[in-house]
């Protein structure tokens, strides 16, 4: 395992104001000290090597070993840093670590994604870094991912918190499969490709600040130019689910649900199925005028939510 700590302290928020070139036209839009307080602390960026690839993780309060492992999942085609304005408000009880699960952020891409690929990484990952049993957060398609995992390895999990996470119900009413997303194109500079970067689903509420720190890295450098992190040949679609009432049913640990009740993805109806299928199943917990993607136009109440069901 390669470890190297670093403060990452962000100098675009170390003033009190940005400026944004996501999008069309560059907005001048305060950032919240809050924000600017937590991209400052101290992450470990780090790899271990799980299932033949190098999976890359970030984590804060690593060695305090003598508090509980708190592991953050991302969604499909996402990337740990999707909390890094999140896990350093959850360090106070925990050592949090958010990792890139394979094909996507930092971490190494495969040849081949079975089923069941992401739900090896998680339990992998934590038998790596020696942490479990952990109390495990995943947002959207990373929800999912730990249900299974959770399924398959209960004894590495003591609870989960899923968040505005889609399941597959036989004969349910899906939401039309998003589009492929393809990582190959190649952007002659970092502003011209950040200003390609799309949220799936889109949704109107997204504060620039958030909004721009998680487009800046879905991108890395390259000869020529800057591609998008993610793996284009990761399977997607609901075609590739676990069928969502066998799942739901064989998750032995205590769940937590979160969602947007303005979600595209997740309707109230359906969070409180899901809830009831779940053998331990709690809420679901609504978060208003939140929609899919909560950390980016709801993180306040998302962070407030996830520290009460943590405390």
């Amino acid at each position: 395992m390669l470890s190297a700590k670093s403060a990452n302290r962000n100098s675009l928020v170390a003033e009190s104001k940005m400026l944004t070139s996501v999008g069309p036209t560059a907005v001048e839009q305060a950032v919240p000290e809050w924000f600017a307080w937590a991209l400052s602390q101290t992450v470990e960026s780090s790899r271990v090597e799980v299932g033949g690839v190098q999976l890359h993780y970030r984590a804060w309060a690593l060695h305090d070993t003598h508090k509980p492992a708190l592991l953050l999942v991302h969604g499909h085609g996402a990337h740990a840093r999707w909390w890094d304005f999140v896990a350093p408000f959850l360090t106070g009880n925990h050592r949090v670590i958010a990792l890139d699960l394979s094909g996507m952020g930092d971490s190494d891409h495969r040849a081949k994604y079975p089923p069941g690929t992401s739900a090896r990484d998680i339990n992998e990952l934590i038998e790596a870094l020696d942490l479990g049993p952990v109390i495990a957060v995943g947002h959207s398609n990373g929800g999912l991912r730990l249900l299974r995992a959770c399924s398959e390895r209960p004894d590495l999990f003591t609870r989960l918190i899923a968040v505005d996470s889609y399941v597959v119900f036989e004969g349910g009413d899906h939401p039309r499969p998003p589009p492929n997303m393809r990582g190959d194109r190649l952007y002659p500079d970092l502003a011209t490709a950040m200003g390609r970067y799309r949220l799936l689903p889109d949704q109107p509420k997204a504060n620039p600040w958030a909004f721009e720190h998680i487009a800046r890295h879905s991108l890395r450098e390259v000869d020529g130019g800057w591609r998008w992190k993610f793996d284009p040949a990761i399977p997607n679609g609901i075609q590739h689910e676990d069928n969502g009432e066998v799942l739901l049913r064989s998750v032995e640990r205590p769940v937590h649900y979160i969602y947007g009740e303005s979600s595209a993805i997740v309707s109230p109806d359906l969070a409180r199925r899901i809830v009831d299928f779940l053998p331990q199943g709690h809420g679901p917990i609504g978060i208003p005028g939140g929609y899919h993607h909560l950390m980016i136009d709801q993180p306040i109440a998302l962070i407030t939510t996830l520290r009460a069901l943590l405390a």
